[in-house]
């Protein structure tokens, strides 16, 4: 789960000290030609914040893992939910950590920002507006976050922020558990009134492992659209693209998106979602999706997510 770190840093805080308290609660069911499966995730996101330093931490328990082992067994890359399943919450990252995901300080210094501990680097690169959050947009892992990309989560780590205007710069590493040693990343960000544009690169020299992400969305009254381009040094994939928009009205929202791996010593991967999402009251919504992927073969996946915050 994405949790944007670097944003109550760029907020000016009204008191010396401010606690923070978030719960986030997804339930989802998902039925698919291969079978189906439920899970229950939980987050609790704690912040104690200062004008210049930040705590907090990201414990997360979670039951169930829906039918992801099951596309798993079946030889997908591609996985019908991107959340924390039992299964990360029980063993972070092989690492025997047991549902502590984040933990760490962050400080602010005029337009410097630093974040360190145990970070998530999806919170600050590849980020999109539209296609990044799968507790209230796509839930498909090809539509969350570039798969081409390495970009660790719940590691030992630090992100440099650097703010100019419209402008961001980032520098981040990571130990990159379980998939690599060590991760560095670079990024370049624009952030305007409508438009949202970066480039990240991302390299990990045990592994010798290197690549580029291209990520941009823009909105257009009640339309917003997205893209994603990525490309690294494996021959596994060629490249990686994916586009979509969602439509906002009242208190619906509908999204549409896609995403293509193109193989190389792998099959070629072809992802469609489209969800419908209904705001309730209470801080909660529910969701109806529908996805087609054709990865080791097709699958249809119909799902139903409910979700609650604090």
């Amino acid at each position: 789960m994405p949790i944007p770190l670097e944003k109550p840093l760029q907020e000016h805080l009204t008191k010396d000290i401010e606690h923070k308290f978030h719960l986030f609660s997804t339930t989802v069911y998902q039925s698919s030609n291969l079978g189906g499966g439920a899970y229950n995730a939980n987050h609790l996101v704690f912040e104690l914040n200062s004008s210049k330093i930040k705590l907090f931490t990201n414990l997360s328990l979670s039951f169930g893992n829906g039918i992801n082992d099951l596309f798993e067994e079946k030889g997908f890359s591609s996985l019908p939910s991107a959340d924390d399943l039992e299964r990360q919450t029980k063993n972070v990252n092989g690492s025997g950590r047991k549902y502590l995901f984040e933990a760490g300080v962050g400080y602010k210094e005029k337009n410097l920002e630093l974040v360190t501990g145990l970070i998530d680097t999806t919170g600050t690169f590849d980020t999109s507006n539209y296609a990044n959050d799968e507790l209230s947009q796509f839930m498909n892992t090809d539509l969350v976050n570039n798969p081409l990309s390495l970009l660790p989560s719940y590691n030992l780590g630090m992100i440099l922020n650097l703010n100019y205007k419209a402008f961001k710069f980032s520098f981040g590493v990571s130990e990159g558990k379980p998939d690599t040693e060590s991760v560095y990343l670079l990024q370049g960000e624009v952030n305007g009134k409508a438009l949202h544009l970066s480039l990240h690169y991302f390299y990990a020299p045990h592994e010798n492992i290197s690549g580029v992400g291209i990520t941009g969305d823009y909105t257009l009254k009640t339309l917003g659209f997205f893209f994603r381009l990525g490309k690294n040094s494996e021959d596994n994939y060629e490249y990686f693209i994916s586009s979509g928009l969602v439509y906002f009205f009242g208190k619906q929202e509908i999204g549409l998106g896609g995403a293509f791996r193109k193989g190389d010593k792998e099959k070629s991967v072809s992802v469609c979602e489209i969800y419908y999402k209904y705001e309730l009251p209470f801080s909660s919504h529910i969701t109806f999706d529908l996805q087609y992927v054709d990865d080791i073969r097709n699958a249809y996946v119909m799902g139903v997510r409910f979700h609650y915050e604090f």
